[in-house]
């Protein structure tokens, strides 16, 4: 089934699952600190870098933020990659029955999600809305070449059950 011709999703729908999404991240990006955590251990243990001038690892980490800074944004820029391509959707877009797509109705590309991770300014890009007003196009769906559609309840069921059979 196409959804291209579906009405576009209007900002407080964009916003909700921004806030949905925003959730997740936080714990992912509780993992990817952990894991930080561990590689400085591991670092330390083979000889690699010394923590004798820090009190622990999240010190060190501390005091080398800009790094990990430049960490944090890989991880969460791969969280929006990842689930906009493989489904058009990341889990807070399921919750608020949003999807991603071009404008025949396809899957994006990964040159379009980079594109929409580097120019979504941070969720600013969605108040694009109210400039495009009747367009429901988002900064960064203009310079990507994207459409973000709502879908029905029907379409929603019907889209998740169809991915999960594969």
């Amino acid at each position: 089934m196409m959804y291209q011709d579906n009405p576009r999703a209007g900002l407080f729908r964009r916003l909700a699952a921004m806030v949905y999404d925003t959730l997740i991240l936080a714990a992912l990006w509780m993992l990817a600190m952990g894991l930080a955590l561990a590689f400085v251990a591991l670092l330390d243990k083979t000889g690699l870098i010394s923590l004798a001038a820090y009190q622990d690892e999240a010190e060190f980490i501390q005091k080398h933020a800009l790094w990990f800074q430049l960490y944090s944004l890989l991880v969460f820029g791969w969280f929006y990659l990842y689930f906009w391509v493989k489904g058009g959707q990341t889990l807070g877009m399921r919750a608020w029955r949003i999807l991603l797509l071009r404008p025949d109705g396809g899957l994006i590309s990964l040159k379009q999600a980079t594109i929409r991770v580097l120019t979504a300014f941070f969720g600013l890009g969605n108040f694009w809305v109210w400039v495009r007003w009747g367009k429901g196009l988002a900064l960064q769906d203009q310079l990507a070449g994207t459409i973000v559609v709502k879908l029905t309840k029907e379409q929603s069921k019907e889209l998740n059950l169809h991915r999960s059979a594969h």
